[in-house]
């Protein structure tokens, strides 16, 4: 039998009796408080919560990540963009560097673009999202993490700002290049960790056995 077989999808509202929320801080800011513990005792939500069919809950929960895999590919590409506008390498193995996070972004979009293009034909590609979830996570990374080594100690500076301003962004992501490398784990674990996206990949691309 699956291991996901019997689980179902409810809305389960946050003022629920039972329900405890606990924030905690990031790594980044203390006052930032978007994370949270949450904890269940003994809460009861009505049936008229169940989202999907009954023990139908893993294919919407499996529909929920893809969808929040191909926003997330989306902000990804926005992102090497943009820290191709801010980083300014300064030695040849630097601009190897910066060349690295140019073509990974100009890669992310034209592979992305062809997976939309599926998905407006009604062709579900579910390995096609792990490998630009993959491949965008940790592009992300690697030149957020180059761009804070390229900047030496003033990248540690708390407060510094190292991008333009930007009207529609948190201006928390663009304080010091340590914070935008800090942030950048997060890519790697939202929407299904780098490991999980790897194992999809060797399953159902490569097709490697499970064990």
């Amino acid at each position: 039998m699956p291991k996901h077989k019997g689980i179902s999808v409810l809305l389960n509202p946050t003022d629920t009796p039972g329900v405890i929320r606990r924030p905690f801080a990031s790594m980044c800011d203390n006052d930032e408080l978007d994370f949270n513990e949450v904890f269940f005792t003994d809460a009861h939500v009505p049936v008229e919560n169940l989202v999907g069919e009954l023990n139908g809950g893993w294919r919407v929960a499996t529909g929920s990540l893809g969808h929040e895999r191909v926003m997330l590919w989306m902000g990804y590409v926005d992102l090497l963009h943009e820290l191709s506008r801010d980083f300014r390498p300064a030695t040849s193995v630097e601009r190897d560097h910066y060349a690295t996070l140019v073509m990974d972004a100009h890669a992310m979009r034209l592979l992305g673009s062809a997976a939309l293009a599926r998905a407006a034909r009604g062709e579900e590609d579910v390995p096609a999202q792990s490998v630009l979830k993959l491949l965008g996570s940790e592009a992300l990374q690697r030149a957020s993490e180059d761009a804070l080594d390229a900047a030496g100690a003033d990248g540690l500076v708390c407060r510094a700002v190292t991008a333009p301003f930007a009207p529609l962004n948190l201006d928390s992501y663009y304080r010091s290049w340590f914070d935008r490398y800090a942030r950048s784990f997060a890519a790697t674990i939202a929407g299904g960790t780098s490991e999980i996206q790897r194992n999809i990949i060797a399953e159902r691309v490569l097709g490697l056995p499970r064990n």
